[in-house]
């Protein structure tokens, strides 16, 4: 059968499953989660925040303690105190993540020092996945920060359930449902930097819920620019970022539900421009790389007889990624059509029972005026893969511990199967709690890892965690942690001559430990964390830093971050945020490695709510307050030189 015979069939045994459940038998489960319900910070006491339920680590919604991964959970009212531009504004505040360069103006993450661009990350945003499918990356500059809800990360392996993106994080991110905008949301944002604008954006968002139906849309449109600085190459040659570095992100996010079957349809359409390429400066000027995205999905939460939750889901996404028509002539057209069923069963006893499979047909084409080094070199116009998953997870709460364990098994039609386990113990008593988690997880080859390399096998990564907390006092809460991940053949792009490939390596990882202290007394609060890591059995020599093995190239060995707010008075309030990065290094200028200093960058937001008029916010906030000079360095040897954040920018919103 061809591809487009398997995609129509997948569409059609799902969407007859979907509408032909028979609703007199199966009991819509309405209740909502826990975690739905609105979380209000500035009023919640310290025991409470501690303890909002989450459910990204489990599928199962559990207090933040006792979740079986390390999680972080950053609310809307956070986000919006401290008058957060973008997602950057707020991912650089867990002290586990780090952005770097990677090429043609696009950032990406780093995890506990590990380089987790390209498929070791998993970014949802109100449950698509946002990881695009030629080479798995995420484009961090397209997302709407004023649309979110609640954030949630794993600092951790997250592939038992969510596959091969997951490897070593997870990003969950959901927006505001219709019952929260409850109405007609509207707000508009500029940013001045030291040179020249940084930024405005603006968006609208309305959502409405009566009886069992729910409705919104939400809209956003926005300019900006990487830096107003300038960046130099390996070789010296140079040029003003300030008008050829333009980040041009708009969207449309529509959601419908009704009785336990919803639909979500999102546009998006991402460009930017830049002349850093892949290292060397454009002599020809800025080209503009586009990533054009259509997600849509269609779902039903069922109840059948016995308690058993039932949710089938049929997911489509169509993406244009690394759309470009002049430099690198490449453009590839990508669909993905995931068909899934999820099941659980709640037992009395304090059992958790839950599973799920999975299926997806990935495939490409690829268009003419693609340059030839990015064609298949047989003359094929495209290609096309499939992929059957299961998964299966149990939880068992006791009075001396609550034990998750479970698997995940894939099986792709070109590289083979990945089988990774996981198992967790935790534990609140009293004002403690603990975690003790181990997993396994693996990084799926993408599309075009495959093409440039066909004997291309996933990475696979083993990870220890511990975690230990204490709530010191009702205003007090003290933590720890450490972890070790190790990650076996490596998937690692090179340019050897005038080719890129992908290749496995023997072996990478990093250990550390971290501690974190958070106050909170009313609406004034304050979080405190440390992270810290060093360089494990590292056998990938484009991450090594020659004479220097306990470090990776452009990750700090120590980060400390800081975010607190202050109510001035009834409405008004200042928020703080700090980021310390120790020393690193990178490839600059001349070729070889360069010590960084360490840096701080400071965020100062001034908010009034809710003054002059009610219903209106309004942020005025000074970003990079010392003027640090940051810059993004490449975290392997790739032959970008670092490239410059933006200035020092005055920042003003109003919502």
């Amino acid at each position: 059968m061809d591809s487009g015979g398997k995609i129509a069939k997948v569409r059609s045994a799902l969407l007859t499953l979907l509408c032909l459940l028979p609703s007199a038998a199966l009991a819509d489960r309405a209740a909502r989660s826990e975690e739905d319900e609105f979380f209000d910070l500035e009023r919640a006491t310290l025991e409470q925040a501690l303890n909002i339920k989450t459910s990204v680590a489990s599928r199962r919604s559990s207090p933040l303690r006792e979740t079986p991964g390390l999680v972080t959970v950053i609310t809307r009212e956070e986000i919006q105190a401290m008058g957060a531009r973008n997602v950057q504004d707020v991912l650089k505040l867990v002290p586990e993540l780090d952005f770097a360069v990677d090429v043609q103006g696009n950032l990406g993450l780093g995890v506990r020092g590990n380089w987790a661009n390209e498929g070791k990350v998993l970014l949802m945003w109100d449950g698509q996945v946002y990881n695009e499918t030629l080479y798995s990356t995420i484009q961090f500059d397209r997302f709407p920060v004023d649309q979110i809800e609640e954030i949630e990360v794993i600092k951790g392996p997250g592939s038992a359930l969510y596959g091969g993106f997951a490897e070593l994080a997870v990003i969950n991110v959901r927006t505001r449902c219709p019952r929260a905008l409850n109405g007609s949301s509207a707000y508009a944002a500029y940013g001045q930097g030291e040179r020249a604008r940084a930024r405005m954006y603006g968006g609208y968002s309305y959502g409405a819920a009566r009886g069992g139906a729910e409705f919104s849309a939400k809209a956003f449109w926005g300019q900006a620019q990487r830096s107003d600085r300038r960046y130099t190459d390996l070789a010296g040659a140079s040029y003003g970022m300030n008008g050829s570095s333009d980040l041009n992100p708009r969207s449309l996010n529509l959601f419908a539900s009704r009785d336990g079957t919803s639909l979500r349809l999102i546009f998006d359409d991402f460009s930017l421009r830049e002349r850093d390429s892949f290292g060397a400066v454009l002599s020809s000027g800025a080209v503009r790389n586009s990533f054009r995205t259509l997600l849509a999905e269609v779902a039903r939460k069922v109840m059948l007889p016995g308690g058993v939750s039932l949710e089938p889901k049929l997911n489509y996404a169509r993406a244009r990624p690394w759309l470009e028509r002049s430099d690198y002539p490449y453009d590839k057209l990508t669909d993905r059509v995931i068909a899934s069923v999820y099941a659980d069963k709640r037992f009395g006893a304090g059992l958790d029972l839950m599973g799920g499979w999975e299926y997806f047909h990935d495939s490409v084409s690829v268009d003419r005026i693609t340059e030839p080094g990015s064609q298949y070199p047989d003359g094929r116009t495209g290609t096309a893969y499939d992929n059957y998953a299961f998964y299966g997870q149990a939880a068992l709460d006791s009075d001396i511990v609550n034990l998750t364990a479970g698997a995940r098994y894939d099986k792709h039609s070109h590289y083979g199967a990945s089988l990774v386990p996981r198992v967790a113990v935790t534990k609140i008593a009293g004002g403690y709690n603990f975690k003790a988690i181990y997993s396994q997880a693996f990084r799926a080859p993408s599309i075009e890892n495959i093409r440039l390399n066909p004997d291309i096998a996933p990475e696979k990564a083993t990870s220890g965690e511990l975690e230990a907390g204490y709530r010191a006092s009702d205003l007090v809460y003290i933590s720890a942690n450490v972890f070790q991940t190790t990650i076996k053949r490596p998937i690692v792009f090179g340019v050897y001559g005038d080719n890129e490939t992908y290749a496995n390596y023997d072996r990478t990882g990093t250990r550390g430990a971290g501690a974190s202290f958070k106050f909170k007394s009313g609406a004034a609060r304050a979080d405190l964390a440390y992270q810290c890591y060093a360089a494990r059995g590292n056998r990938v020599d484009v991450y090594a830093v020659p004479g220097h093995g306990s470090y990776l190239l452009a990750f700090p060995r120590h980060k400390v971050t800081l975010n607190s707010f202050l109510p001035l008075r009834k409405g008004f309030g200042v928020n703080l945020s700090a980021v310390y990065y120790s020393r690193r290094y990178g490839y600059a200028y001349g070729g070889s490695p360069r010590l960084f200093p360490e840096t701080t960058i400071a965020d100062l937001n001034f908010q009034l709510k809710d003054r002059p008029l009610p219903g209106l916010t309004l942020n005025l906030g000074v970003k990079d307050l010392f003027n640090s000079g940051f810059s993004y360095l490449q975290p392997y040897d790739g032959g970008h030189a670092p490239l410059p954040a933006a200035s020092r920018e005055l920042f003003v919103k109003a919502a």
